[in-house]
């Protein structure tokens, strides 16, 4: 019974199969990453490595030994594949709110712009005298700044969920 002990890799024979990029810090608390896959995707190598160590046991050890340890890690495999899906379908669905926001926002931000052209339009006009029209204006450039920092948190994001989709996809 000592060998079954030697078929689990050391965590020091794992790799990290996943590179998710730093977050900028955007600020909309998503943590869009993998910092729950990244565990669960090394779990997985080690799982199948243990798989090809008892596949490797064959002849040493009786097969009926074999085949119930061997059991308990194909279980524990796909039990793994399955929260995996999981949590890329979580990211898939995260992904599709995002673009929907991104729209959102870039739509704002476009009628921002055009408010603003027009703003100064009616000042040149004599509408708003220049006090009104500064105040007035600092306003919608604060908006416009402000959906330009969600855009830019929003698109960080969406490029570390499909960097993280397209690692799970290979």
């Amino acid at each position: 019974m000592n060998k079954l002990r030697s078929f689990a890799p050391g965590r020091e024979e794992s790799a990290a199969m996943l590179k998710i990029p730093e977050s900028s810090g955007g600020g909309n608390g998503s943590g869009a990453g993998g910092d729950k896959l990244v565990p669960l995707l090394e779990e997985r190598s080690r799982t199948r490595k243990t798989i090809g160590l008892i596949e490797a046991r064959r002849g040493e050890v009786q097969d009926d030994v074999l085949e119930k340890v061997r059991a308990d890690y194909v279980v524990r495999l796909e039990n793994l594949n399955r929260e995996i899906a999981r949590q890329a379908r979580n990211f898939q669905s995260t992904l599709k709110d995002y673009r929907e926001l991104v729209g959102l926002l870039e739509n704002a931000d476009r009628l921002a712009v055009l408010s603003l052209e027009e703003l100064k339009v009616r000042h040149e006009l004599g509408e708003y005298d220049e006090q009104k029209f500064r105040e007035i204006s600092a306003g919608k450039r604060d908006k416009m700044s402000h959906f330009r920092q969600k855009l830019e948190s929003y698109h960080v994001n969406m490029q570390r969920l499909e960097n993280v989709l397209s690692q799970l996809e290979s």
